[in-house]
């Protein structure tokens, strides 16, 4: 743990043995920096830095990497943004700008699907190949995401359910807060990010058909989402199955059905 400009204890600390995690990295005066917010911006710069690096190799035009960088991520957070908010119909109803703009609550599925369609506009627009360029992207998807779930762990959101088992966590200062133990999924969706990274490194050395490779990171995250929605205190057996978990069958379909398409297009 560590001391802010402020005086506050930051990062990870103990009280009666129980494990809480604290969001405020650094105050300046009256402001107050916060880890997420500074893990989100690293991983922008290494998505730019990467990609960047990919249009140099393929010999792609490089100077289109930063507006095209810029324009998925405003789109992304947007659309995360633009359904958090919705998920309280009726007050979105009542004040929809209002909501949108005092709403903390992000939608991870509705920055992907917003995120997703600049993407391949702006691919569209600068005259880069979809498929080629969403492969490459989906290399390095896994190590953004869970740098982004990292972010989540250190602002206290998007955490489990109560537990009892001896690796749960509180987050009094969280968003919620809570003092109950939870699971603390953003780090398991961490841990199930390695294999789905091993995974697409693996399957990218194959002769794939462009777009192989999105796909089938739609269907693993698809699945990742799906199982990881259990744990989260939106659950509830009386309902089946989550709203979240509805979102991750359909990227999974989605991920399928392309997949398929482009196998069985191979072949004729």
């Amino acid at each position: 743990m560590g001391v802010g400009a402020g005086g506050g204890v930051v990062g990870l600390a103990t009280t009666k043995g129980n494990r809480v995690m604290h969001p405020i990295a650094f105050q300046i005066g009256e402001y107050q920096i916060r880890y997420a917010g500074l893990l989100y911006l690293v991983a922008i710069i290494v998505a730019w830095v990467y990609t960047w690096r990919v249009a140099k190799r393929r010999q792609w035009d490089s100077d289109v990497v930063l507006p095209g960088i810029a324009a998925v991520v405003a789109a992304a957070y947007l659309g995360a943004r633009l359904h958090g908010s919705m998920r309280d119909w009726d007050r979105f109803a009542a004040e929809p700008l209002r909501e949108l703009v005092r709403s903390g609550d992000l939608s991870f599925f509705g920055g992907l699907a917003l995120g997703s369609i600049a993407m391949v506009a702006f691919l569209r627009w600068v005259k880069l190949p979809v498929g080629a360029a969403a492969d490459e992207m989906s290399a390095i998807a896994p190590v953004l995401y869970a740098m982004f779930r990292l972010g989540c762990f250190l602002n206290g959101d998007d955490y489990g359910r109560p537990t009892s088992l001896p690796w749960g966590m509180s987050f009094p200062d969280g968003a919620p807060p809570t003092v109950e133990r939870v699971h603390p999924v953003q780090l398991y969706e961490m841990a199930l990010m390695v294999p789905i990274w091993l995974a697409l490194r693996s399957r990218r050395r194959l002769a794939l058909p462009d777009g192989a490779l999105t796909f089938e990171l739609c269907v693993l995250m698809g699945i990742e989402r799906f199982v990881v929605e259990f744990l989260r205190p939106g659950f509830s057996e009386a309902d089946y199955l989550a709203t979240s978990q509805w979102f991750a069958l359909t990227l999974f379909a989605v991920g399928a059905t392309g997949r398929f398409r482009l196998k069985f297009g191979a072949r004729r």
